[in-house]
């Protein structure tokens, strides 16, 4: 672990939040900078598969990297495909009254789990992509959210995505950034946007 990380033990839950484009993408910048310090870093996604996401290559490659004094990535997949599964391409769980499935729930739990196994790695920084918005639509509880918090210790930083937090967790947290969507294109760009 390096010296700069350990001085900065304040920093503990980091949100990244809002309705626009940036957020996963700002885990993956923070991700970069930790593995290059030698970082070990665990990124679970909660609502993509590898097979739709344009970042999963690249996420592997460094994932497999055996470079001299660069950290250890860990990438999880959980979910079923969610992504334009609603009505008209929409995103599921937004688009459908009856969009959460048995098998998304267990999904949810699954990332859990493997957050809970980064704590107990004590990995550096350990990110849970739209594990916010997992929580919101009822796939896992708070309750459930609010146990696993308790057990990430300094200096573990976890980041947590997601369109909003509740307040409770807006106050524990330690950083807060925020995307907001003031134009957008139309429709996400393989490569670009996912």
């Amino acid at each position: 672990m390096t010296s700069s990380f350990a001085t900065s033990e304040k920093e503990r839950i980091r949100l990244y939040l809002g309705t626009g484009c940036g957020k996963t993408t700002a885990t993956f910048g923070l991700a970069i900078r930790a593995l290059s310090k030698g970082m070990n870093v665990t990124i679970v996604f909660f609502d993509k598969l590898e097979a739709n996401t344009s970042e999963g290559v690249a996420l592997s490659v460094l994932a497999q990297s055996k470079q001299e004094g660069f950290g250890k990535l860990e990438v999880h997949y959980t979910g079923v495909n969610r992504l334009g599964a609603g009505p008209g391409g929409s995103f599921r769980f937004y688009s459908s009254p009856n969009g959460i499935l048995p098998e998304d729930k267990e999904q949810a739990l699954l990332g859990l789990s493997y957050i809970q196994k980064a704590f107990d790695r004590h990995d550096q920084v350990v990110i849970a992509d739209e594990m916010l918005d997992v929580a919101r639509v009822g796939l896992v509880g708070w309750d459930e959210v609010k146990e696993l918090l308790k057990h990430r210790i300094d200096p573990t930083l976890l980041v947590l995505t997601g369109r909003k937090a509740p307040d409770w967790l807006m106050e524990e947290a330690t950083t807060i950034s925020s995307t907001i969507q003031l134009k957008h294109h139309g429709r996400a760009l393989e490569g670009i946007d996912c």
